[in-house]
């Protein structure tokens, strides 16, 4: 077998897609190292909670610019481009520990570079045939939710005994050879250093038009849902009466997981209208099962909130290529992820206002459901697809 056959190529690309995505998923252990670096540098929460934010911006700029980048430089380019920037924004804090350094190095540097790694790996998985697209794309995005199950688990007694900056120096370390590793998977799959056809396919990509607004839109409500309950988890079970709330991110994250993985090969076989409706309906009736006093019933309903969650990252490359040409999977998505990221800094704050004003989740889990209730509606706006079903 020649090294540029099909089915090994397709091995190797896979594999550069989830050791891009598993050096993406560090962005889920900043919230093992707060403690710690509040302890070691005397910062506040505020303090810390900005650079989580600038992070969050950072990730979804990192992926909406990748596309384009990747038209001018080529995979390997990008893929040096994206590790360079995970393991420097840890080195920079691990050499010179200070609250500027986790803005500059953390929030900035390693926020753009674990978007433009998501993206990247998003790319691989779309670039390979037809037979295999969607559930490549689903295993490469499930590496990403599967490294932040994982990576918290094990790292999180190591970040506790050590010194942050020595963390982070490790780390950044470590990912410079994964980074190493997942560019010679990917060189050895034939990646040219510069793509002519991604320059050419960058220069016809489709404009934004009505359907692709309609897709972002339902995108935006599905992640809002996902994200305003994620982030308030453990506080929602408590104030459900839940003896044991801290299983409830847990729920979540388990059903983000599958979701991830089986959302892409779904939706290839549902098509797009039954698809998103799907994902409407499970957000719906996993919201109202959350403002149940029942613990069967509430942790039942985050682990749905949680597959539509990744659900809903994981079939929206699918409906794009379904809708435009698998061509265009990673510049659409590119944009599309803006949703996602407008959602991570309104979601979470809307939840803890609402809550503030009220004492009560329920206005919360009001809105949830009306977005919910909006998504499985708001198919009907789209057009057939002359691609797609």
């Amino acid at each position: 077998m020649s090294v540029n056959s099909e089915p090994r190529r397709s091995m190797l690309l896979m594999a550069g897609a989830i050791l891009a995505n598993g050096a993406a998923g560090l962005l889920y252990v900043w919230s093992l190292f707060i403690l710690p670096i509040e302890a070691s540098l005397g910062l506040g929460r505020a303090d810390l909670g900005l650079i989580s934010s600038l992070a969050l911006i950072s990730f979804t700029a990192g992926a909406s610019v990748m596309p384009a980048i990747l038209a001018r430089i080529g995979r390997i380019g990008v893929a040096c481009i994206a590790f360079a920037l995970i393991a420097g924004g840890h080195l920079v804090f691990g050499l010179w520990p200070s609250w500027t350094a986790l803005a500059l190095g953390y929030g900035l540097g390693f926020g753009a570079g674990s978007g433009a790694a998501y993206a990247f790996a998003l790319s691989l998985a779309a670039s390979l045939p037809a037979q295999v697209r969607a559930v490549a794309i689903g295993v490469a995005l499930g590496a990403f939710a599967l490294s932040g199950i994982l990576l918290p688990v094990t790292l999180g007694g190591w970040i506790a005994a050590a010194a942050p900056e020595s963390a982070f120096l490790r780390i950044g370390i470590v990912v410079l050879l994964v980074g190493l590793f997942c560019v010679l998977a990917v060189l050895a799959s034939g990646a040219s250093r510069r793509d002519h056809e991604a320059q050419t396919v960058a220069a016809t990509a489709p404009s934004i038009d009505r359907p692709f607004l309609v897709l972002a839109t339902i995108f935006f409500m599905l992640c809002f849902i996902g994200l305003a309950m994620i982030s308030h988890a453990a506080a929602i079970a408590a104030s459900a009466g839940i003896a044991t709330p801290g299983y409830a991110a847990s729920a979540l994250t388990l059903g983000y997981l599958a979701g991830s993985i089986l959302g892409a090969p779904i939706a290839e076989r549902l098509g797009e209208r039954p698809a998103l409706m799907a994902l409407g309906v499970l957000a719906l009736l996993g919201t109202l099962a959350m403002f149940s006093a029942s613990p069967a019933l509430f942790f039942a309903g985050a682990a749905i909130v949680g597959v539509t969650f990744g659900g809903s990252g994981s079939i929206m490359p699918v409906l794009l290529g379904m809708r435009y040409g698998a061509e265009h999977i990673s510049r659409l998505y590119g944009r599309a992820i803006i949703a996602y990221g407008l959602a991570g800094l309104i979601a979470p704050d809307v939840a803890g206002r609402l809550f503030d004003r009220s004492q009560s989740y329920a206005p919360t889990i009001g809105l949830c459901v009306v977005f919910a209730f909006t998504a499985i509606v708001a198919p009907l706006l789209l057009e057939r697809s002359s691609r797609g079903r």
